[in-house]
């Protein structure tokens, strides 16, 4: 009996671990750049966006980017960054946000059962491999130069999903837009 806890106790570790991810993020920048130089920050013009472009997705997503924006906003204020009006501002902060889908398989499934026959008894476990498809997001954000050139990016392949209440969608959003502008700015 003892030895069947164990066998459970191991199947079931890798789903309870599972459950505590992080947010995974990356960033890139333009090492030449004095990042303690931008004290204050211009949201990108409309005229100077890529795509996809920021404000293509929020006349899609309004709630959504404007929870974006908040957050990033917020963000940057707390790391003593202003966000202004555009003019004489240091630099420009815009994000881009896409999704794909993905295809993945899972090669061992988790099902694990118990029998007995005959007064034998067994323990089996399922190794047919799933597929399935989802949906991978990714959330970028950039910092432009005042000559509109990329000087960093942060970017989280995080898919922004809407939950069960508008509290938990932003709480979601600010861990996201947390974790990538954790980064910023760069440590040598």
């Amino acid at each position: 009996m003892k030895k069947i806890w164990i066998i459970i106790g191991f199947s079931i570790l890798p789903m309870v671990m599972s459950g505590c991810s992080t947010v995974s993020v990356n960033q890139d920048y333009d090492t030449s750049v004095d990042f303690s130089s931008i004290r204050s920050v211009a949201w990108l013009p409309t005229k100077q966006q890529v795509a996809p472009k920021a404000i293509t997705f929020a006349q899609k997503n309004p709630l959504m980017a404007k929870r974006i924006q908040n957050a990033i906003t917020e963000q940057l204020k707390l790391k003593g960054i202003s966000t202004r009006q555009p003019g004489l501002v240091d630099a420009f902060v815009t994000y881009h946000y896409s999704t794909k889908r993905v295809l993945q398989t899972d090669p061992v499934s988790t099902t694990f059962g118990f029998g007995v026959f005959g007064g034998h008894g067994g323990v089996m476990f399922n190794t047919s491999p799933d597929l399935y498809e989802y949906e991978e997001g990714r959330l970028v954000i950039d910092i432009i130069n005042r000559n509109n050139q990329l000087v960093w990016r942060g970017i989280s392949p995080s898919r922004l999903v809407e939950q069960s209440t508008p509290n938990e969608t932003t709480k979601v959003v600010n861990k996201v837009v947390s974790a990538i502008l954790e980064q910023y700015p760069p440590k040598p």
